[in-house]
């Protein structure tokens, strides 16, 4: 499993490391500049002009390094600086005077950018590495407005100028990279938006420093062998009650296929057997649309009330697993219906509907809870702007899961999944999916796999993941404006 690192725990532990060992600076800042070549060459052809915008720090150091190997293959180097190589100090002030005598084009900007050298193949951002805490300004923003402007292939250094390394936020301006090239680990700021899509394709290259070095913290990412290993292993002889039976507690009048997509989800995440608790205009879809699973009237309404609470609790007895609130609606006898089942401690996920009303009538919810909302959803649930968790969604879904003591998936193009001191970042995932009733599949993935006997987080991690990669099949056999959440569904392959 990949796991990121803070920007400030990457200083402090190459620091460390060059100390503890005596391992020259200046070769890492040579491995960097090696690696960025070799990404460089795949976007150029061999002795192509090349546009080198260099920083006076060490990322500066890296670009003036890489421009002067770029020439030692044949290539043509125009460098931006700002500074004059005898103001740079450090490797990168050696790595500029180098580059100078080697008779490269330099160009020291104190102002506007010039316009991009005429025939330039490609571009190689050096400004900035992951330092950076204030948005862009003078020459440095004029000369990534030009590059930006030109619409050239850019390899960045360690991260895109004018993206926070922390956090993915952008500064103001931001060099929108083909490639970057970043180094021993990726930053968060790498994987959260909008960074992430500014970062283009992400290489981690090995610059020398040794992992028993390492020890930092940071947010695990998941991939496909380390999530296939989470997934319990499915016995010769399982039948549907060793896969565990999931109550599905969902949809309202108009909403019938919210509780469809839930229930019908749980089953393709191999739960053995899924009852769904609803109100009578549900049934007929149910039945008809998920014939696999049960169906119990618990309200003759058009949505729950607070008399079907004893219905809920009895049906709950005995259940793996619970999935409460897709399309349930937000009524007060809802939540009335709801709450026991809510504040117990079956393992459940709690989505939609139940969340709005989570964060209207407060209280805690029981152990083994999955929460998975939205932005807008986790807004309400924190009391803070959708804005406000999209700036900083791992500090929020880190403190709702602290506050309820549950496991908070925040939903988003990266989803954040936290719980205690774990944060896993899920990269899967398409555009397509941004279509009414993807939220709803996801829910009754989670219940199924909570089924089989899997830990909140597990199922939460896993979950997502899988949700995801049906998502990109979707979009694969048809478009991502034609896939629906029942495509998505179908999609799920959970082995």
């Amino acid at each position: 499993m990949l796991h990121t690192i803070s920007p400030l725990d990457m200083r402090d532990m190459e620091q460390a490391f060059l100390q503890g060992t005596g391992y020259p600076s200046m070769l890492l800042m040579e491995h960097a500049a090696q690696a960025v070549v070799e990404e460089l060459a795949a976007l150029a052809a061999p002795g192509a002009r090349v546009l080198f915008l260099c920083g006076g720090g060490n990322n500066g150091g890296d670009g003036c390094a890489a421009a002067r190997l770029w020439m030692q293959r044949g290539g043509r180097a125009d460098v931006w600086l700002l500074r004059s190589p005898s103001q740079m100090k450090g490797d990168a002030g050696v790595n500029a005077c180098l580059l100078n005598a080697c008779g490269a084009s330099l160009n020291a900007l104190y102002g506007e950018a010039p316009e991009i050298p005429e025939g330039c193949a490609a571009v190689v951002d050096a400004l900035y590495g992951t330092g950076l805490s204030r948005p862009l300004e003078g020459a440095a923003l004029s000369a990534v407005q030009r590059v930006n402007e030109s619409g050239l292939p850019v390899v960045a250094v360690d991260i895109p100028s004018g993206v926070d390394g922390a956090t993915g936020q952008t500064l103001g301006e931001a060099i929108r990279a083909s490639v970057t090239v970043t180094f021993h680990r990726a930053k968060h700021g790498h994987l959260l938006f909008p960074g992430r899509a500014l970062t283009g394709r992400l290489v981690i290259a090995d610059i020398g420093i040794l992992p028993d070095w390492d020890g930092a913290d940071g947010y695990d990412v998941l991939e496909e062998a380390d999530t296939r290993a989470l997934l319990p292993v499915r016995a010769r002889d399982a039948h549907k009650g060793t896969n565990g039976h999931v109550l599905v507690v969902a949809g309202s009048e108009g909403m019938a296929g919210a509780a469809c997509l839930c229930a019908g989800a749980a089953l393709r995440a191999g739960a053995g057997l899924v009852t769904a608790a609803c109100p009578l205009p549900v049934l007929g879809p149910i039945q008809t649309a998920v014939p696999c699973a049960t169906a119990k009237v618990v309200s003759d309404g058009g949505q729950l009330d607070a008399r079907a609470g004893k219905k809920l609790f009895d049906l709950a007895q005995g259940k793996r697993a619970l999935a409460v609130g897709p399309g349930l609606g937000r009524g007060e006898g809802v939540w009335r219906a709801i709450e026991p089942l809510v504040k117990s401690d079956i393992p459940k996920v709690v989505d939609a509907d139940a969340l709005n009303l989570i964060a209207q009538y407060g209280g805690r919810v029981g152990a083994n809870t999955v929460l998975t909302p939205h932005p807008g959803e986790m807004a309400r649930l924190c009391g803070a702007t959708t804005q406000a968790i999209l700036a900083a969604p791992v500090d929020f879904a880190q403190q709702l899961a602290a506050d309820l003591d549950a496991c908070v998936l925040l939903k988003g193009a990266t989803t954040v999944i936290a719980q205690g001191e774990d944060v896993t970042l899920n990269l899967t995932g398409a555009e397509g999916m941004g279509t009414g009733g993807c939220g709803d599949v996801l829910t009754g993935v989670i219940a199924g796999l909570l089924a089989q006997g899997m830990s909140p987080m597990d199922a939460a991690r896993a979950g997502a993941y899988y949700h995801g990669r049906a998502g990109e099949a979707a979009q694969e056999a048809l478009g991502a404006r034609a896939v629906t959440a029942a495509d998505v569904s179908a999609a799920l392959r959970i082995e």
